[in-house]
């Protein structure tokens, strides 16, 4: 199908759905986002900060593309924090991951760094990033498994966060290469625009509308490596959408949105795909209630790839890389059910529950994932 006719049907789908419902792309992902807080007040300041996240995530998915698992235990990361002055902190720590029934006391181990500026809307890192579900990315351009996986990310960060405006790019450097190293280097890079152009709140307009693009970059590649193997590449995702909103007050309902995207994937090295370029249709409808939020997702997508996305997305399996879905193709209906709490001061709980029905298998798969978090700063004295 060519271009012209991919962005007609992704329009024509998008007005059918927003006569139905409104939606969101994205589940509400706050409390499993890592912020770094910068208070003016705690200047020349010194402070611990405690973040611990347990986790069960169950996948209980039979298709080919990704065979189902259990994520079952807990991430701990401890850190000392100095506040320089109102603009700049320091923070170092450890990182810790433990899945239960693992053969060794951690499954995963590192040191945390990050220097932190910030000033108004501005703020930079560098070391360790505000990372995984913190970019608000959609869930197939970035897994949402990342969180416990991959949650450590280390590079650089710029990010600008307003009433109307969300701005984050980053790199993160994921393998390192000596000279002679029998590996390519890898890293990814990525930038999220949500920039809201009518607010409720400034204007007599009942619905908030915003603007959405984000571009993932995954790059395999070196000059001085010998590994004569695996083939460079550059990887490039993009999705370009917008959200429709609406928020009620103490009503039943709290929050309409619909939110729809058009994804591409374009390849422009060869790696041996069988195809180097692709686009996807995701569109999403979201309820809020004052018990819990609804989703329904609707994703259609020709030979897309996307090499940080979640998995069950993909054309290509993560189990076997030589199978691909039928003609390249996926079309999936999800329906997801969120719950989430705060349930002591600084702790946090989120539910969810989310089958889906796969258009050419005819197949049912769903999963289940259940997160405790806790967030702590405390500063303990002056310098």
């Amino acid at each position: 199908m060519c271009k012209q006719k991919h962005i007609f049907l992704f329009f024509v789908i998008s007005y059918f759905i927003s006569t139905k419902y409104v939606a969101f792309a994205q589940l509400d992902n706050t409390y499993l986002q890592d912020k770094i807080n910068i208070n003016p007040s705690d200047s020349n300041r010194l402070g611990v900060s405690v973040n611990v996240f347990n986790y069960m995530r169950n996948t209980e998915y039979f298709n080919k593309i990704e065979v189902g698992r259990t994520l079952f235990g807990y991430q701990l990361n401890p850190s000392l924090f100095y506040q320089a002055n109102p603009y700049v902190k320091l923070q170092a720590g450890i990182f810790l991951r433990n899945d239960f029934g693992g053969e060794n006391p951690y499954t995963f181990a590192a040191p945390t760094y990050t220097v932190k500026a910030q000033k108004n809307n501005f703020s930079f890192l560098f070391g360790t990033l505000e990372s995984a579900l913190s970019h608000r990315m959609i869930e197939p351009m970035f897994d949402v498994a990342r969180v416990i996986e991959n949650r450590l990310e280390n590079g650089f960060q710029i990010k600008y966060v307003s009433d109307k405006t969300f701005f984050d790019t980053w790199i993160n450097w994921e393998k390192f290469i000596e000279r002679g190293s029998p590996f390519k280097e890898q890293l990814t890079t990525g930038i999220n625009i949500d920039y809201t152009l009518i607010n409720p709140k400034s204007t007599n307009r009942k619905w908030n509308v915003s603007i959405i693009n984000q571009v993932m970059l995954s790059h395999r590649g070196g000059q001085i490596d010998k590994d004569s193997i695996n083939k460079l590449y550059v990887k490039i995702n993009t999705a370009t959408g917008f959200r429709l909103s609406k928020k009620y007050a103490n009503k039943f309902i709290k929050e309409l949105r619909f939110e729809p995207y058009l994804l591409l994937y374009k390849e422009n090295s060869s790696s041996g795909m069988l195809f180097d370029n692709g686009s996807a249709y995701y569109i999403n409808g979201f309820v809020d209630t004052k018990y819990l939020g609804v989703m329904l997702s609707y994703w259609n997508a020709q030979n897309f790839i996307a090499p940080q996305g979640t998995a069950v997305y993909q054309a290509q399996s993560i189990d076997n890389a030589a199978y691909f879905s039928p003609s390249n193709k996926r079309e999936l209906f999800f329906v997801r059910f969120l719950y989430q709490k705060p349930l002591y001061d600084k702790l946090y709980m989120t539910a969810r529950f989310e089958p889906f029905y796969d258009f050419k298998t005819t197949d049912i798969d769903y999963s289940y994932s259940f997160y405790v978090s806790y967030k702590m700063d405390n500063g303990f004295g002056k310098k």
